[in-house]
């Protein structure tokens, strides 16, 4: 009877507690993100009951678990980077209370330095101290269910790297977008994720392939940040960059040159994001959709070619080669060189691409104007390799393109693609050149030049001209990189990122590339032009010694 009475009694004294605890907390009912603002009296009074570890407390942003870096031990509550508040601040056992002093004012500062809050959670009877920082930037939080590992074929790529050992993973997925307009600012589903790419294959900060799956793992469309709907996504590491702007900027500036035309093909659109896998922060992302079928809108008839890299002996495909991949009826030339569209192998498939290759890059006899003219969309050939020469392009050469075959006209059309080397950004190959008087070596503007010396000069140095009054400035490039800086600085991405790997911690060794801060960029390409606007202006081919992967 008497223990019956005393636990009575304790429960009584609890309940009592809790009405006062309740009390004071609610005496004033300003809110921030649906949690309650609490002053040093209302805190005191939390801090009053016992104490727990949190460990079993789960901070949630409009139902979501928030993305959680364990490094720090803290959330990130995603906002928008323009100051605005939205969304609403959830636990999984009890109601959350801010510091005044910490939330609820300007949160400009607090989201640049990437500072850690503290946020309160009670449910009466025990609190719990957590720690959140405010990010402007999207967040992608990746949770890892099941791993299926998988080695390389040892057939396409030989030595230490065949040997690594891979995995496909399958995934639950949350994507935090504040200033988005649909479904909560949320998109939530699952996923397969594995590296990508070569260089990542040797980069401690991975670039990956997200595959969008449905509860049959069957590929689901879905729009992600806007970007249109599509199953397939990678994400970008920009490893090698120090401004993590590079890939984002120069193919703004292609983007510029497609709305100016209506023979260009739309290249990649690439919108920034933070990834947190497992638990663990990995840095600023570039989250973009494939060059494909679905972001070109091709056509049954249509053929899409994709020129990865070169054989290692630097060769070009034969006709031996096609007639092989013929009779094979392969989608792909080793590594380097595949379909990307159709997706499977019909009668004739190689033909385009060797006839494109015979054209181009080894023709048996200086090529004809009326054959260029009837085969090749000649305005997108040129603005394709003035691109090039002013984004500084080191890596594109005629590997790193995708190649179009358009059933409607019956031409050619092709598509920059991986634009990491760039703006004076290198790798080692070409560390002794000096970029400000570098004229890219393109294959297709050469063999126009060939055909026609004086009418391809007029055609270059008119575009060109033309060019250089609207997208080809340096104020242009100026602006779209100080609009990326703006937004990595001011949510706090540069400075996480930084903090977790540095200018050039992204490879193990030391690193095989160099890279230019913003200033230098802008010095250099100023430089460039100037040097570009007189060779424009009468151009030849430029000399190919220093390139050696390319025919001589």
């Amino acid at each position: 009877m008497k223990k019956r009475l005393r636990v009575l009694l304790f429960a009584l004294s609890l309940g009592v507690l809790a009405l006062v605890l309740a009390v004071r907390l609610g005496q004033k009912g300003t809110t921030f993100l649906g949690a309650r603002l609490a002053d040093a009296e209302q805190l005191a009074a939390l801090q009053a009951g016992p104490q727990v570890s949190g460990e079993d407390c789960i901070l949630h942003w409009n139902g979501a678990v928030l993305p959680y870096d364990s490094a720090q031990g803290a959330y990130c509550v995603p906002q928008p980077a323009g100051g605005e508040t939205r969304g609403n601040l959830s636990s999984s056992w009890g109601d959350i209370y801010l510091p005044a002093e910490h939330w609820g004012g300007d949160m400009t500062a607090a989201m640049r330095e990437g500072t850690l809050l503290p946020v309160y959670v009670s449910d009466g009877s025990r609190w719990c101290e957590l720690f959140a920082y405010v990010s402007g930037m999207p967040a992608l939080v990746v949770r890892t269910q099941e791993s299926v590992p998988y080695r390389l074929d040892p057939n396409i790529v030989s030595g230490t790297m065949a040997k690594l050992e891979l995995a496909y993973n399958y995934s639950d997925y949350t994507l935090f977008w504040p200033e988005g307009n649909a479904r909560g600012q949320l998109t939530k589903g699952s996923l397969e994720w594995h590296w990508r790419g070569n260089t990542s294959l040797l980069a401690n900060k991975k670039t990956y392939r997200l595959n969008l799956l449905d509860l049959k793992k069957k590929p689901k469309r879905e729009d992600l940040l806007g970007l249109g709907d599509d199953a397939d996504w990678i994400l970008m590491n920009f490893a090698t960059d120090c401004t993590r702007a590079r890939d984002k900027v120069t193919w703004q500036v292609w983007q510029q040159l497609v709305q100016q035309t209506e023979y260009n093909p739309a290249g990649l659109r690439v919108e920034y994001v933070e990834l947190y896998l497992d638990d663990q922060y990995m840095g600023v992302y570039g989250l973009c959709r494939p060059i494909s079928r679905d972001s070109l809108g091709l056509s049954a008839r249509d053929t899409l070619y994709k020129w990865r890299t070169m054989p290692m002996d630097r060769r070009m495909p034969t006709t031996a080669d096609f007639e092989q991949l013929e009779a094979d009826e392969s989608l792909a030339w080793g590594m380097w060189l595949e379909v990307a569209w159709p997706k499977s192998w019909s009668e004739g498939l190689w033909r385009p691409m060797q006839q494109y290759v015979e054209q181009f890059y080894t023709p048996a006899q200086p090529p004809e104007w009326q054959r260029l003219e009837e085969t090749t969309n000649l305005a997108n050939l040129i603005d394709v390799a003035l691109f090039k020469q002013y984004i500084c392009a080191m890596d594109n050469f005629c590997y790193n393109q995708y190649f179009w075959v358009n059933s409607a006209d019956g031409l050619y059309y092709r598509i920059p693609w991986d634009l990491d080397y760039s703006l004076g950004d290198r790798y080692d190959e070409f560390y002794e050149l000096d970029l400000t008087k570098t004229v890219i070596p393109d294959m297709e503007l050469d063999a126009l030049y060939e055909a026609d010396p004086a009418r391809a000069q007029s055609l270059i140095a008119g575009r060109w001209a033309e060019l250089r009054q609207t997208v080809f400035t340096v104020e242009n490039m100026a602006a779209i990189l100080q609009e990326a800086t703006n937004a990595l600085e001011s949510t706090g991405a540069m400075r996480r990122d930084f903090a977790l790997w540095g200018k050039d911690a992204t490879y193990p060794n030391a690193p095989h590339f160099r890279t230019l801060e913003v200033n230098e960029t802008l010095e250099l390409l100023e430089d460039r032009l100037a040097y570009l606007d007189e060779y424009m202006a009468n151009y030849t081919p430029p000399d190919r010694s220093a390139f050696n992967v390319l025919p001589q």
